[in-house]
């Protein structure tokens, strides 16, 4: 009853407030982009090493940060034992990419490193968060300020979460390039937070606000207005990304690179609105695919001439398939229920082309490149028991969870990934060396 009634406030209250101030900054001219938070540039900063390991956090609310910080805690306890070192997992990560509730836990590993096994628990996965957005945003004291709802979320997260730091805090040699994964409402096309991205509408990602990204990736629709950026002119040709080959093959790369070139018409294309990226995107699978293959040849063929032996991919996959009564019943479904369905369906659907799509990439690397891949699916359904599985795909999507509920998907997530017959493999081709 409450998720209606918190719909109906949040429609009702939506012309009461107007968007907040732009916080993307132009790009100085002749800037060296390469520098900046960039894919490309990442990947040249640490291109030591025998392997390279990618995290796709999916969306779902706490139940998919709980799941993936699960997972991270597994990648710590897993020691690879490669020149009598003791180095973990997770120390090896090169790139986290999150979507939704999934970039809660990828931005705070980013940010604060190991320090997320002490303090993310308190700070958000244990945290009444839903209800502290609830009386904040409710609150009528805001109702007709010029303060919007996502402009209330941004701030708590600011405080909460992140304490008011920018992606120029981050630090790509000692931690993953965490991309941060929203979809443009118009194009209905991912955005992901990184400075190739950026180039684009002629923006620094430097002096972003962390949490602004977070609460863009998680901004569902209707419930939040967007984040807005502005799409700036005058920076010169700073392009990372080549938009002018397109792979016929794949639908999704091809209306991708026809959504991002709108950018380029900055008369018709002034702000750019950004969503939940989970519409686009839910398991941040496809944002690694596409801006490995569309990043300028410049860089993207010295880090394709060191390719690294081993590779592993895992895919942290939140989404559930709740019980429903629908079918057993001749009443109307709520709202809240029917929207949540509707998106079930095509979430689910995306999933599994998504998936499709990235192991036919992993396959070109093992053929072209001599690469051996490991794809490591972690999800709700890695189980042979039906009453658990059914448990914990009843879990809602919400940041509000019971702390039991948190404590069964952190350990969940630990145990699938150590447990991973993939992760076996991998430990055991290294050992051999």
């Amino acid at each position: 009853m409450r998720s209606f009634f918190v719909i109906y406030l949040f429609i009702t209250l939506s012309g009461c407030s107007s968007y907040g101030s732009i916080e993307n900054e132009r790009l100085q001219y002749n800037t060296d982009v390469t520098e900046l938070y960039s894919f490309g540039g990442n990947f040249q900063k640490r291109e030591a090493g025998e392997y390279t390991v990618v995290v796709a956090m999916s969306g779902g609310g706490t139940r998919a940060a709980a799941l993936s910080y699960g997972v991270l805690k597994g990648l710590k306890e897993t020691q690879i034992n490669l020149d009598n070192s003791d180095d973990t997992l997770l120390e090896e990560v090169d790139i986290m990419s999150a979507v939704s509730g999934g970039s809660f836990t990828a931005a705070y590993y980013g940010l604060y490193g190991d320090k997320i096994f002490t303090d993310f628990e308190k700070d958000f996965l244990y945290n009444d968060v839903g209800s502290d957005l609830f009386w904040r945003i409710l609150n009528p004291r805001r109702w007709f300020s010029s303060s919007g709802r996502t402009e209330e979320t941004m701030a708590y997260y600011q405080n909460q979460l992140f304490n008011n730091a920018t992606f120029a805090d981050f630090d790509p040699l000692n931690s993953p390039l965490v991309i941060i994964n929203a979809t443009d409402l118009s194009q209905g096309v991912r955005f992901s937070f990184t400075q190739e991205y950026f180039n684009l509408l002629c923006a620094d990602i430097s002096s972003y606000p962390i949490a602004s990204a977070v609460t863009a990736s998680s901004a569902v629709p209707i419930m939040f207005n967007p984040v807005v950026l502005e799409n700036h002119s005058g920076c010169g040709n700073q392009a990372l990304f080549n938009l002018n080959s397109q792979d016929e093959t794949n639908h999704f790369t091809v209306s991708l690179i026809e959504g991002l070139n709108n950018y380029s018409n900055k008369n018709d294309k002034k702000y750019v609105h950004l969503v939940d990226g989970g519409l686009a995107d839910n398991l941040g699978l496809l944002a690694i695919y596409d801006i490995m293959n569309l990043s300028d040849k410049r860089y993207v063929n010295r880090i394709r001439s060191k390719v690294k032996p081993h590779l592993i991919a895992i895919s942290i996959d939140a989404s559930a398939s709740p019980t429903s009564s629908m079918d057993h019943s001749t009443k109307e479904p709520s709202l809240s229920e029917t929207i949540g369905f509707m998106t079930d369906v095509q979430v689910h659907r995306l999933n599994e082309v998504s998936k499709a799509l990235y192991l036919s990439e992993l396959k070109k690397l093992e053929t072209k490149r001599n690469v051996t891949t490991y794809f490591v699916n972690i999800n709700l359904n890695n189980t042979d028991d039906p009453e658990f599985k059914k448990y914990l795909n009843n879990i809602p999507t919400d940041l509000e969870l019971e702390a039991e509920q948190v404590d069964i998907l952190i350990a969940e997530g630990v145990k699938q990934l150590k447990n991973h017959p993939e992760i076996a493999r991998f430990l055991n081709n290294i050992d051999s060396k």
